[in-house]
């Protein structure tokens, strides 16, 4: 295999190929295709995203890279949030957006790292495919419609906002172009200024003082303090397979290997009976942990794993998205990131829309405000390796809040115990249960089965089992997940 790339929108993957096909390698594809995700997938990246990377390098060496959002050094009684309800048509939930829901972001300290240590092109070269996009405008998919549908409430709370994504009043629809000049002019100033400058300049400044004047939390000192976090991974091993994900901060990498280690357990054939009560066994296995890293942290011990410790609140991210890159020379990156909901603030003079990561109650164990000062939120977000007797065969992540590892341990399972070509293992139906309701893809054997909580079924492949994007090294393919119009390219030897 030449490359590989797998993404959740057609043209990040095209802008990645781009760049590897003029002989940028995957750290330059990376940079490229997260740049353009600002524009293609506005509903979970920008500039103020955060998120993590599992990097493999041409030598061998892995490291995953924490740069997911950081909560402020201080805290006041003055702050704003606005309350959001948004209807997901089983359920809705309520978020809150505003300037009190804004934490520090890692994207741009991510590019500036990966251009200072691993690109062979310039930033200037970089950011050349996100400015044309942004110049020429994307046409919205029906994915990227349904999410701005969704969070339609936030991206109308203010002006800059409605301008980008409201037309007549009207929020724009599947086929509606989506513009962001502005956004070139501000990637024209970061190619043009110091390495940092983001974190130091005239942005960090002007958000602190948005903030800070409307009822927010983070203010200047937060940006310069911003640092990037090199975390040790979590190893699962089975026979002779060897599963990489993040430890702390991301509690998905834990909950990833605690619910596989329960499906690989076994024998049992795909979508009958017994591999519907296996999946519903380990749902229930996990739930407690799910609740709790004190516990997440002794169940992992049973099984001989030690999660590293870490921040002590009990935060975690929302809306996701990923992408794989794969090089010609071995270097491998699967990036997962987020902007939760969305604050509803764009910064002046760049389109691009902060993070909310302060305002998901559901997430916040206490309550608002109940995090703890200067700190890593803990996230679900699970960039994954796969090795094979010591040799990279599977690159994979997902979005999908807290299906995240769930959805990536069905997927794996699928591929690594049930033998599945890589279509099936993302395609197969898939199930997510909690302790009030189950959520199936229909194909599963349920006849005779006694629900003990309510059951909601699809026909098809429905997004909320997440985009379990993945390259598969070991089989040269790639493959986008058809559940968030995922998209992959490859190119092999001839």
């Amino acid at each position: 295999m030449n490359f590989g790339i797998a993404s959740g929108h057609h043209l990040t993957s095209a802008v990645a190929s781009d760049i590897l096909e003029s002989g940028g390698n995957a750290f330059d594809a990376t940079v490229a295709a997260y740049l353009a995700m600002f524009i293609t997938e506005p509903a979970m990246a920008s500039a103020f995203a955060g998120g993590f990377a599992n990097i493999h390098f041409a030598d061998g060496k892995n490291e995953i890279i924490d740069f997911f959002c950081q909560t402020p050094l201080s805290m006041s009684d003055h702050n704003h949030y606005e309350e959001i309800e948004v209807d997901f048509g089983e359920a809705s939930e309520i978020f809150y957006a505003g300037p009190a829901s804004m934490a520090v972001s890692g994207a741009m300290a991510l590019i500036y790292h990966l251009v200072e240590h691993h690109c062979r092109l310039s930033l200037r070269e970089l950011v050349q495919p996100a400015q044309e996009l942004a110049k020429s405008g994307v046409e919205l998919t029906a994915f990227q419609a349904y999410d701005l549908e969704l969070l339609e409430k936030i991206f109308g709370l203010r002006e800059e906002g409605r301008a980008l994504f409201f037309e007549n009043d009207q929020l724009k629809k599947e086929r509606d172009m989506l513009y962001m000049p502005q956004y070139a002019d501000f990637l024209e100033v970061i190619s043009r200024e110091d390495n940092g400058w983001f974190y130091v300049g005239e942005i960090a400044q002007m958000v602190s003082d948005y903030s800070l004047g409307n009822g927010g939390f983070i203010c200047y000192d937060d940006f310069t303090q911003y640092e990037l976090k090199f975390i040790k991974p979590l190893i699962y091993q089975w026979e002779n397979y060897q599963i990489c994900v993040p430890s702390l901060p991301s509690i998905g990498g834990g909950l990833q290997i605690l619910f596989i280690d329960q499906l690989l357990k076994g024998e049992y054939t795909p979508l009958s009976f017994k591999h519907y009560d296996r999946l519903l066994n380990a749902f229930d296995s996990v739930s407690n942990a799910r609740k709790s890293k004190d516990v997440l942290r002794k169940q992992l011990e049973q099984i001989g794993i030690q999660l590293y410790p870490n921040n002590k609140n009990e935060l975690k991210g929302g809306g996701t998205s990923h992408f794989n890159i794969a090089d010609d020379q071995g270097n491998v990156v699967s990036l997962s990131t987020s902007i939760g909901e969305g604050s509803g603030y764009f910064v002046e003079g760049t389109d691009m829309q902060v993070n909310n990561m302060l305002g998901e109650t559901a997430l916040l164990p206490d309550g608002l405000n109940s995090w703890m000062l200067n700190e890593r939120l803990n996230s679900m977000m699970c960039p994954t390796f796969v090795f094979k007797d010591q040799e990279l065969i599977l690159s994979t992540g997902s979005g999908g809040a807290t299906r995240i590892p769930f959805s990536l341990g069905q997927m794996l399972t699928n591929r690594i115990k049930h033998k599945m070509n890589l279509y099936q293992a993302i395609h197969t139906p898939r199930m997510y249960a909690n302790t009030d309701k189950i959520y199936l893809e229909r194909g599963y054997d349920l006849n005779n089965i006694h629900h003990d909580r309510k059951l909601s079924q699809w026909d098809e492949p429905h997004l909320l089992f997440g985009g379990t994007h993945t390259i598969d090294l070991e089989n040269r393919q790639a493959i986008g997940d058809a559940r968030r119009e995922g998209a992959a390219y490859i190119s092999l030897d001839h």
